[in-house]
Formats: structure tokens, sequence, C-alpha cells
């Protein structure tokens, strides 16, 4: 069974990033949590702690195992 996830702009996610970086030096997806945006754009926190980035959307490699955790205007924090 698939699940099918709306992806908006200012909803919350958790989901394992692999940027084009890290695929081309093998390394393994960060999990983390993910907003889709400013436009063009992912703001993402690391699980494992650790700051709050912000990366080109043509950075992104692969975003898997997305998953909602919050809905709203809320910062990451």
């Amino acid at each position: 069974m698939e699940t099918v996830v709306q992806v908006n702009d200012h909803d919350t996610y958790q989901a394992s990033v692999r940027l084009r970086s890290a695929a081309a030096s093998s390394r393994p997806p960060i999990d983390a949590l993910v907003r889709f945006s400013p436009a063009g754009w992912l703001t993402m926190k690391p699980l494992a702690g650790g700051r709050v980035t912000v990366v080109s959307a043509a950075e992104v490699f692969d975003v898997s195992n997305i998953e909602r955790v919050q809905a709203g205007e809320e910062p990451l924090r």
C-alpha cells in the first residue's frame, strides 16, 4: 500500500533527505525535520541534533520516508 502525502510550504515533515554532495560521496541520507520553504529551498533540522540549515532544492537528490508531523506556521526550532 502506498501513502500519498500532501506537501506544502507551511507544514513540517520528518523525512530522510539525501543531498547531491552526499550521494556523490556515498554518504547516507540525513533524517531531519523539513519544511519546504521558502520557495525553491528546504529548511532542515537534523533529528540527531544540530543547526537548522536552508538548502537549495536543486541540491536535493532524494527525499524519502516523508511524514507530516506538524501543521501550521510555527518555525523549526
